[in-house]
């Protein structure tokens, strides 16, 4: 049974179900204009952020693994830059890490 939860990817739908509809939305049409404050706030709060949300909106996975760590800041940035394909890039490298790693 293991084996077989192991196996299954998540998609990002999965991982992070309530950031889910803001990443949908950069997808399909790009940052909201004017800068959303609301998001970068949550964006910038390690509890909230879509990272956060994976790791149980907690902020432990700061000290627990670089590579979310990382990536969680790259978030951040690729919005203040309203980057969208850093962005959505950044979208697929937290997918493949946790699946690799998390699952």
């Amino acid at each position: 049974m293991f084996q077989e939860i192991k196996s299954k990817s998540l998609t990002v739908d999965e991982i992070v179900p309530n950031w889910a509809n803001k990443i949908n939305v950069v997808w399909q049409t790009g940052f909201p204009f004017p800068l959303s404050l609301r998001w970068y706030f949550s964006l910038d709060s390690p509890a909230k952020c879509i990272i956060g949300e994976a790791h149980g909106y907690s902020s432990q996975y700061e000290n627990e693994c670089n590579i979310c760590d990382s990536i969680g800041w790259d978030f951040g940035h690729s919005f203040l830059m309203r980057s969208r394909q850093d962005f959505m890039a950044n979208v697929e490298k937290f997918v493949a890490h946790w699946n690799k790693k998390h699952i």
